[in-house]
């Protein structure tokens, strides 16, 4: 028995213990443990990475926006006579954790149209992201077709609007409705404040014209409101000259880097003509008053030069309520007075308008023709306005 229990006890002795599973399985726990807290630590890491790229990425684009903004102040700071046509900060600029710098430019010293390109680096951490935007600093337009009336134009038999020097661009428009009546014709119509006044029926006779559509208005009657750019520069006028502004009767104005303030605006004479400096402009402000071109009919007025008229020598600008000519009349101007009826004296037949004309409305009876003088798209309203932005 005694032998039996030895035996028994040394097969128990000889057999293998079973803790080796156990390390196993803590063995397998540990490395499970262990990838779970790497997983963890990978994407808490990958997480603060993008967080943060994203951050440069937000950043750098702000930075590119300080630059546009920049350029606008230093375009907006420039006095109206400037001939430069290029314009840059003199160095990076940082603002927070983001560089910008930035180039503006335009096609010519009187161009009122500026392209301005900024880039900016936004930095966090150890990295940096580079982003560029452009963006578009423009005038608006003051003359930016033949013939616009805020309210009604009216085109008779026979009469029509085409452009020079540059052709095709002889556009009427309106913020209500136009009337081509007869054979009446224009290289385009415009159309604007579509929102309120709708694409159809806006036009009727001859309007199989290429057209545009606007949805909002082109607003020429701010010019004469208390803060219209008009308005300001006779109440600085009537500052200047103790509150009283003259009737303007005559055969000939100088050009001139000053601008001229009325109470009305008489080119007496068959011939007035824009005296003096060639590089400048006759500027008429006039307050209230009646605007007349010539005195009778087959008058000329700035149309005294060899071919077409250069109508940038003669702009008027008037709060008044009417615009006229005469008969078989050829005048050279530049005209916007957006509150006056703009037509003829008497029969207003046959009248050749060199230039363009702002109106509340245009009315004939037939025979005219508008020649816009594309020149006239270098002349803006005096305030930059942001048109456009993008991130190429």
């Amino acid at each position: 028995m005694m032998a039996l229990t030895r035996i028994v006890m040394r097969r128990r002795a000889a057999r293998p213990r079973d803790d080796s599973g156990s390390l196993m399985l803590a063995m397998i726990a540990a490395i499970v443990v262990a990838g779970v807290v790497f997983a963890t630590m990978s994407m808490v890491m990958a997480g603060e990475s993008k967080t943060r790229s994203d951050q440069r990425y937000t950043a750098a684009i702000q930075g590119a926006d300080a630059g546009v903004q920049d350029a606008f102040v230093q375009i907006s700071k420039l006095d109206p006579t400037s001939s430069a046509t290029s314009l840059q900060n003199a160095t990076g600029v940082t603002v927070g954790n983001q560089t910008y710098t930035w180039t503006a430019t335009r096609a010519s010293a009187s161009a009122i149209s500026w392209t301005v390109t900024s880039t900016s680096t936004g930095t966090l951490g150890s990295g940096s992201t580079t982003r560029t935007v452009t963006a578009t600093i423009a005038q608006n337009e003051l003359f930016p077709m033949a013939a616009f009336a805020d309210s009604t134009i009216n085109f008779n038999g026979a009469n029509s609007a085409v452009s020079y020097p540059v052709t095709g661009y002889g556009i009427i428009g309106t913020n209500t409705t136009v009337n081509l009546k007869g054979n009446a014709t224009a290289d385009g119509l415009s159309l604007f404040d579509t929102t309120t006044a709708g694409t159809t029926n806006r036009c009727s006779g001859n309007c199989g014209l290429p057209t545009t559509y606007t949805a909002q208005k082109l607003d020429v009657k701010s010019a004469v409101s208390t803060t219209g750019f008009i308005t300001q520069q006779l109440n600085a006028c009537k500052a200047a000259s103790g509150g009283t502004l003259q009737a303007f009767v005559g055969s000939t104005i100088a050009a001139s880097a000053t601008p001229y303030c009325f109470s009305s605006f008489f080119a007496n004479t068959t011939n007035f003509t824009v005296t003096g400096d060639p590089t400048l402009s006759a500027k008429v402000f006039v307050d209230g008053g009646d605007v007349t071109l010539g005195n009778k009919n087959h008058c000329a007025v700035n149309n005294d030069v060899a071919g077409a008229p250069n109508s940038v020598r003669l702009e008027i600008f008037s709060t008044g309520s009417t615009v006229t000519t005469y008969n078989q009349c050829a005048d050279g101007a530049a005209v916007y007075a957006p509150n006056a009826a703009c037509t003829g004296q008497t029969s207003n037949a046959q009248t050749d308008f060199y230039g363009s004309l702002i109106c509340n409305t245009i009315d004939n009876v037939g025979g005219w023709t508008f020649h816009y003088d594309t020149r006239l798209a270098t002349l803006g309203d005096g305030t930059w306005h942001l048109k456009a932005y993008a991130e190429p």
